[in-house]
């Protein structure tokens, strides 16, 4: 595989791994993915050209490592070990994918090693998060590896370790979108053996009532289209309060596949839900960078229940004990259908 960094403003640098059927670009800043090229068809949205100006303050987190916290926390608030916090609110009265000074948003330490023997590259981005910076308790180290490999697949791997109890729910907020004309999601197909979907109550929570989407819609296999049209009062109403999907999803054994007319995306996690977000309000930045519209791309964010330290308490699947090691991971495969489909 051929390996370039490019060096870019502020500190931002690319790092640009390819061989003769793919190409995929990572960056230091959010230890983001920027691009992935199969073939000629850039299947993430993002901005390889004018990175240094696109990601700073852009509001989509757009391919991020998003942390402490994915997701939101109901009024920036948490109890841990009989001590109450309040976290900042970035999103109305709730906290949302970290606060103001989240992984998203640092550059990252990284190093890059070339593994010939396997024929993979891994970038391995690190970081520490001071409890004074983000008003979360503890002091954490971060590792995110990211791997790509001659199958076309791009594991993430998240590592930690704090010195207090504290809260970690780690995922990438990378937007997908198979197309090759870069329409709209729509036509894009989820399917797993199990899809659960829990419904948001007005404020953006999730509820713990999951629609078992393949009992009600007949099948395992959904495409995004027929489910924003469905006239099943429960998952309609859903769709219309979010203008799409922003919903936390249950799959089976943490497996699932997108797939359009061309390509079949295989996700593999050990996060015990995913949540998928069709980027419903594209006009909240104004930027002439900002080319996209509803619908332009997809989520897959592998991580725990957004607000679960409110849902579960101690139980909460990202609560993370003093001096205890955190690991996650989560791969995306990319296969191209046979031309006789």
């Amino acid at each position: 595989m051929n390996i370039n960094i490019e060096q870019q403003s502020n500190g931002i640098e690319l790092i640009k791994i390819e061989n003769r059927e793919s190409k995929i670009v990572f960056m230091n800043y959010g230890a983001r993915i920027v691009s992935w090229r199969i073939g000629d068809n850039n299947i993430v949205l993002g901005n390889e050209v004018e990175a240094d100006e696109f990601y700073p303050h852009n509001p989509f987190y757009f391919g991020a490592t998003v942390g402490r916290f994915g997701g939101r926390i109901a009024r920036g608030q948490f109890e841990l070990n009989g001590q109450s916090y309040q976290l900042v609110q970035n999103d109305g009265d709730h906290h949302l994918h970290g606060g103001l000074q989240g992984l998203s948003d640092r550059l990252f330490d990284y190093e890059v090693i070339e593994n010939e023997a396997e024929d993979n590259v891994q970038v391995h981005f690190s970081t520490i998060v001071k409890q004074d910076e983000d008003h979360y308790p503890g002091n954490i180290k971060v590792k995110v590896v990211f791997t790509y490999d001659a199958s076309k697949t791009w594991t993430v791997e998240y590592f930690a370790e704090s010195d207090a109890d504290t809260l970690f729910n780690p995922m990438n907020h990378v937007y997908f979108n198979l197309n090759r004309d870069n329409k709209v999601v729509d036509n894009h197909v989820i399917a797993s053996e199990k899809l659960q979907m829990f419904p948001l109550d007005a404020s953006g929570m999730p509820v713990l009532e999951p629609i078992d989407l393949a009992a009600t819609m007949g099948r395992h296999d959904i495409d995004l289209a027929t489910l924003f049209k469905t006239e099943d009062a429960r998952i309609h109403q859903q769709v219309t309060m979010r203008g799409g999907l922003d919903h936390p999803f249950e799959v089976k054994d943490g497996e699932m596949t997108i797939s359009n007319r061309d390509l079949i995306l295989h996700v593999k996690t050990d996060a015990p839900q995913i949540v998928m977000y069709t980027l419903n309000d594209s006009e909240a930045w104004k930027s002439r960078m900002n080319i996209f519209k509803p619908h332009s791309g997809i989520t897959v964010e592998t991580q725990s229940m957004p607000n679960d330290i409110n849902l579960f308490g101690a139980s909460a699947h990202s609560v993370l004990k003093a001096d205890t090691p955190f690991y996650s991971k989560t791969s995306y495969q990319v296969e191209l259908k046979s031309k006789d489909v």
